[in-house]
């Protein structure tokens, strides 16, 4: 992409001598959708509908305070977060910027799942510093924040649950 701006976007083909092109407002959409964490990007082979194969939804989850996870995967991407029974659930509150087009700017987020080591996770990314808080992305494409960390608690990471999918098989 070249430019993007409220209401197009002009994708250049100038490296491979190609012409410049005009999207649209709906393929504008869905860029902005992929890059801010819309609809999942990976794909069945041959198939141009997302993956969701044996991954389910939050809203789907039957988890109380305290309760184990399943397998936690990236909201876009099949990247696997962590492994089942590595985290518990807790309340507890967390300003979290905007996660999907979607969404309000900030958030107030109340559940998680807590893990107690940064080496239980099996992917993940780690931001920069930002008042002691370090939030929490997918190692594969980057979306977030779908977690946060405060450094003064080298003990705990915690998982928004309602940020990320999980596997239907555990």
């Amino acid at each position: 992409l070249k430019q993007i701006h409220s209401s197009k976007a002009v994708v250049s083909t100038q490296s491979t001598g190609g012409p410049q092109q005009q999207l649209t407002a709906e393929q504008l959409r869905e860029i902005q959708k992929l890059l801010m964490g819309g609809t999942p990007i990976s794909h069945e082979a041959g198939s141009s509908q997302p993956c969701n194969k044996n991954f389910l939804e939050w809203s789907s989850v039957q988890a109380e305070i305290g309760s184990r996870n399943k397998e936690i995967h990236c909201p876009r991407c099949p990247s696997k977060i962590c492994l089942a029974d590595t985290a518990t659930l807790v309340h507890c509150e967390m300003k979290m910027s905007r996660y999907k087009v979607d969404a309000p700017e900030e958030e107030v987020v109340t559940k998680f799942w807590m893990l107690t080591s940064l080496m239980a996770f099996e992917n993940i990314g780690v931001s920069h510093l930002v008042d002691n808080i370090k939030f929490l992305s997918c190692a594969d494409c980057e979306v977030g924040p779908i977690g946060w960390h405060d450094i003064n608690d080298k003990t705990k990471f915690y998982i928004a649950a309602e940020r990320v999918r999980y596997s239907g098989n555990n």
